[in-house]
């Protein structure tokens, strides 16, 4: 894991995953963030490639309606002439739907659609919260961090009393192990700091502290506006 400080993160981290897709050999897919991280997405440039496809989705949702709360609603009302926006999976909410419904559908959309690209790379840009969560993976007793995100699973729905937003929907720690071959970190704000340090000087369980996730990845870098 690298940590990289720059005086414009957003800028530094947009420039870094241009780079990413403009490299890769084949059909790219990249997982977006929300929060803070979605400022990144302005200074994320798309290779004009005619022979390969690049698509986006949200790497974790908030599971409502509402279109300043939910993460794909506010990069559409934010980016409406990116085009990210035009060739991102949408992952609004039906009207009545529950967030076990809601996360079957995702899934099942997102696998049809990396079904039809074609020997994919694989980009996770992710956020990091002072309490060491990330995307939609919070930390969790061991049993229940197990159960809620399942080994096998590729996009599960998470329901908590704690969380801003009680029903979110993530991929799952295991996916993005296995699948994704780039992680891209994004903490910004003095608030970042402890964790940022912590992530540096010691290690936790998984279930402890998810943003481990992040430090054990093969191809990580974070990018930050703090000095460590």
């Amino acid at each position: 894991m690298e940590i990289r400080t720059s005086a414009q993160p957003a800028e530094a981290t947009g420039s870094y995953i241009s780079t990413l897709l403009a490299n890769a050999s084949h059909d790219v897919l990249c997982l977006l963030a929300g929060g803070s991280a979605l400022d990144v997405v302005e200074y994320i440039d798309i290779p004009s490639h005619d022979e390969r496809r690049t698509i986006f989705i949200m790497g974790d949702e908030r599971v409502s309606g509402d279109a300043k709360i939910n993460n794909f609603l506010q990069l559409r009302s934010r980016y409406k002439n990116h085009k990210i926006t035009k060739q991102t999976i949408p992952t609004d909410v039906n009207d009545s739907e529950t967030i076990e419904t809601f996360s079957a559908r995702i899934r099942d959309k997102f696998n049809v659609a990396l079904q039809e690209l074609k020997t994919p790379t694989i980009i996770a840009l992710l956020g990091i919260g002072s309490d060491g969560h990330t995307a939609g993976i919070f930390p969790l007793p061991e049993k229940e961090f197990r159960e809620t995100y399942g080994a096998d699973v590729t996009y599960v729905g998470v329901e908590g009393k704690g969380l801003t937003i009680d029903s979110r929907a993530s991929f799952t720690p295991s996916w993005l192990e296995e699948y994704v071959d780039h992680i891209v970190g994004y903490a910004v704000s003095s608030s970042k700091f402890k964790i940022l340090t912590a992530l540096q000087t010691e290690s936790r369980e998984l279930h402890e502290r998810p943003a481990e996730l992040i430090k054990r990845h093969r191809h990580a870098v974070i990018f930050t506006d703090q000095v460590l």
